[in-house]
C-alpha cells in the first residue's frame, strides 16, 4: 500500500480532518491511481460503512478478472482494504439510515451513494459539539454535488 491507513499528524503542522470515506478515494490509493486525496495523511478519523468494503472488493475483482491484477496483487489490495477498514469508524446500518437514504435530494444521486451520504448525515446528526465537523471525502462528481447540497464540505471533488 502506497499511503496507509490515515495517520495521526503533529497538529501544530496540520489542520486535523475528520472525512466521510467513499470507495472512490480508497481505491485511488491502494491501487497506485493518479490525484489521490491530498487530504489522506491530514485525516484525524475516517468514517465510512460496510459497503466500502463491498464496492472496493468488487472493483478489486472485476480488475483481477480482466487481468489487470495478479492473484498475489489481489490479495495484497483486499488486505489493504482489510487495514483501511480497521482504522475508519463504521457507521452502522440502522432504520433511520435507510430511511435517510430513501428520501429525495436535492440533485439525482445513486441509490449506494445515498446510502454513504445518508450515512455521513446520521454521523454528522451525532457529532459531539466540540468535535471538527465531518466533510465528505470522494472522487464521485455527483456524490460531491449531493452532499454539497446537504452543507457538507467535500474534499477529493
Amino acid at each position: 500500500m502506497d499511503r496507509g491507513p490515515p495517520a495521526r499528524p503533529h497538529r501544530d503542522f496540520v489542520q486535523a480532518v475528520i472525512a466521510y470515506i467513499d470507495s472512490s478515494v480508497v481505491l485511488r490509493i491502494i491501487l497506485g491511481q493518479p490525484n489521490p486525496l491530498a487530504e489522506w495523511d491530514e485525516l484525524e478519523l475516517g468514517v465510512s460503512n460496510r459497503l466500502l468494503r463491498i464496492e472496493c472488493f468488487r472493483t478489486l475483482d472485476r480488475f483481477w478478472r480482466e487481468g489487470d491484477l495478479t492473484d498475489v496483487q489481489l490479495s495484497e489490495k483486499r488486505s489493504d482494504v482489510e487495514m483501511i477498514l480497521k482504522h475508519l469508524a463504521l457507521v452502522q446500518f440502522d432504520q433511520r439510515l435507510f430511511e435517510i437514504a430513501a428520501q429525495p435530494f436535492p440533485v439525482v444521486i445513486a441509490s449506494l451513494d445515498a446510502i454513504h451520504l445518508a450515512a455521513a448525515i446520521v454521523y454528522r446528526e451525532k457529532q459531539p459539539a466540540d468535535e471538527r465537523p465531518i466533510v465528505i471525502a470522494t472522487h464521485d462528481i455527483q456524490l460531491a454535488k449531493a452532499a454539497r447540497s446537504l452543507n457538507f464540505n467535500v474534499l477529493g471533488a
